[in-house]
């Protein structure tokens, strides 16, 4: 790998659950602190269910907060900015979306089987908490309503969501902004970005630019990306079909891997340090 005044990895999923990502980021992180860089994992978007993963759940809502286990991982490894205090896990996370089981769509309304909605606006003002509260979630996929209340408590604003039209106007107002914000704090305060897409989502979200590298992982296999490809294949799919997020299965259509690295199963107190040693073979066709 040449040295690089700045760089940025992309890690998407080539499946939907397990693919591997967060254990990527991990090893890669580790790789870029043992070379001296100052590097932050970022995970823009990232949501859990309530029944599934309960134990970190439980731990945040105690707070009065909430995030998800693989920010809190990335968190444990990235070191402060120039902003003290700023790694929390709403900094690594500032989108966060709280799933009931299933995790469907609603026929009638369309609006997807979430509880809540965690949103962070980094502001010059302050750090702002937003919760977005799902009313049209059917009654007998509600939770207790001491969950809503524990991360209202503190929120500096909150919207219960009654239709599609009302959640389209917030995603359109506040998500996205909530992860530019922290991408261009990050961008100032590190020299290395390690960003982690969500469940099988191609691209994060739609201001994701200037990339080095984009890394495809599932379970035995890491494939590798030219970024300008790899984005044209984004482009070229979101021109073609109607989603709002596209599937990595949709882009690996239409982009090769420059390389692919055979991965074993490995025991998982040893995964990060075995996945690290991988990373000189990954990163070495960066330009």
């Amino acid at each position: 790998m040449r040295k690089r005044e700045r760089l940025q990895v992309l890690i998407v999923g080539l499946k939907e659950k397990d693919a591997g990502k967060t254990s990527l980021a991990l090893a890669l992180l580790a790789y870029l602190k043992e070379k001296g860089l100052n590097a932050c994992g970022f995970k823009p978007r990232a949501g859990n269910s309530v029944w599934y993963d309960y134990d970190v759940v439980h731990e945040a809502l105690s707070q009065g907060r909430l995030y998800g286990k693989d920010a809190k991982l990335l968190k444990a490894v990235s070191p402060f900015g120039s902003d003290a205090g700023a790694i929390v896990e709403e900094f690594i996370n500032p989108f966060h979306r709280l799933w009931a089981e299933p995790p469907l769509i609603d026929p009638i309304t369309q609006i997807p089987y979430f509880i809540l909605d965690r949103i962070t606006l980094w502001l010059k003002e302050g750090v702002r908490n937003l919760v977005v509260v799902n009313e049209a979630l059917p009654v007998e996929y509600r939770c207790n309503d001491a969950i809503v209340e524990k991360l209202s408590a503190k929120a500096f604003g909150i919207y219960h969501v009654r239709n599609l039209d009302m959640l389209n106007k917030l995603t359109e107002r506040y998500y996205d902004l909530a992860v530019e914000l922290v991408y261009q704090k990050m961008n100032k305060q590190y020299d290395c970005l390690v960003i982690e897409s969500y469940s099988d989502i191609a691209l994060p979200w739609k201001g994701l630019r200037d990339l080095n590298a984009v890394l495809g992982v599932k379970p035995g296999q890491i494939s590798v990306y030219k970024p300008e490809k790899y984005l044209a294949a984004v482009q070229l799919a979101a021109s073609t079909y109607s989603q709002e997020e596209l599937a990595t299965s949709r882009i690996v259509e239409l982009v090769k891997p420059i390389k692919e690295v055979r991965i074993p199963p490995f025991r998982s107190e040893e995964m990060i340090q075995r996945l690290t040693e991988k990373i000189p073979m990954l990163l070495e066709l960066l330009v």
